[in-house]
């Protein structure tokens, strides 16, 4: 079940309105819909007179801090890390004096014809648990324990040896528009922290980022498990129902939810799909749309495409001001 939802109607928070969402249109009229300059022609209470009189507050969630995954949130998981998947296997066809790079991509769920990285072991869990997995696969292979730990060892690297990166959006940009409104910035991935920090330091992130929480971090549990983003909100004292969950693949929107955040959106810039996607409340294109809708500024759209899953509708109905309970103490006020 999935919904269209304007930019001034996203909202959680036990307090906040979310209205105004129509049904999903068909992609022929997607693709013949009206530039965002005629639609800001004129404003919307020039045809509304219910519009011009209306004192509703603005519905805009503002979060105290948005925590995105890395990578196929903030940056292409496939630039980054086909090479990656490629370079592993080749290592390991070397040492080990094997093909096995059917092996290598079919566990990392590299596709080598497209070069594309699919859901699977490499987009969603954690080095360290990728690396028992190896292990795993060569001891299946015929290779003895130690052998296996040994080849481990000389052919893994955390990060590519020519880290390309892409990213999706003016990171630098959105951050600043984030932190000039109060908002945190968290990071959550299951990266290294090796390969993490090498990417705040080559586009000059670190500064805006409030913390970083990596795959093999000591503190770290993988994803899905809430505990990485309630350990965030803790560290920097934030409730949990003012926070934001940004992913691309199901253990960001599960992680997100488990954790019982405010508001949790999936993107579509990495491997999820809107069919991987159904745990997150709402989904976006990209992670400019996440922050056009929650830090709106002169030059945000006010419409975005987005979509409302079921779980994100029942969210919205369960915490709508317009709620059982006081819809019946307005009734009996009025009477």
């Amino acid at each position: 079940m999935a919904s269209r939802l304007g930019a001034r109607a996203l909202v959680a928070g036990s307090s906040r309105l979310i209205s105004g969402f129509s049904s999903e249109i068909s992609p022929t009229l997607r693709k013949q819909s009206l530039s965002p300059l005629s639609l800001n022609v004129r404003p919307l209470s020039d045809f509304s007179p219910s519009i011009s009189e209306s004192n509703l507050k603005p519905s805009i969630f503002q979060p105290s801090v948005v925590i995105f995954d890395k990578d196929g949130t903030l940056v292409c998981f496939h630039t980054m890390w086909n090479s990656w998947c490629e370079e592993l296997a080749k290592r390991m066809c070397d040492e080990t004096a094997t093909d096995m790079s059917t092996d290598v991509y079919e566990l990392m769920g590299y596709d080598l014809e497209t070069k594309k990285i699919r859901m699977g072991m490499l987009a969603e869990k954690t080095h360290p648990y990728i690396k028992e997995k190896v292990v795993e696969m060569l001891i299946k292979q015929g290779f003895s324990e130690w052998e296996a730990k040994n080849v481990l060892k000389k052919t893994w690297k955390d990060t590519p040896e020519n880290m390309q990166i892409k990213m999706t959006g003016n990171l630098r940009s959105l951050f600043t528009r984030l932190q000039k409104k109060n908002i945190k910035i968290a990071i959550c991935t299951s990266d290294s922290r090796e390969g993490t920090e090498e990417f705040l330091e080559r586009l000059s992130l670190s500064h805006l980022v409030d913390i970083v929480v990596c795959g093999d971090d000591a503190v770290s549990v993988a994803k899905p498990d809430p505990h990485n983003a309630i350990h965030i909100c803790k560290e920097l004292n934030i409730d949990l129902s003012e926070a934001i969950m940004v992913g691309d693949t199901p253990a960001d929107t599960i992680m997100g939810q488990a954790a019982n955040l405010g508001l949790t959106i999936g993107v579509l810039t990495g491997v999820g799909t809107h069919e991987d996607l159904t745990h997150a409340d709402v989904i976006v294109n990209n992670v400019s749309e996440v922050v056009d809708l929650i830090s709106p500024n002169a030059d945000s759209k006010e419409f975005h495409s987005v979509t409302v899953t079921a779980r994100g509708i029942f969210k919205i109905a369960e915490r709508s001001s317009f709620s059982q309970t006081n819809t019946k103490t307005a009734i009996q006020n009025r009477v």
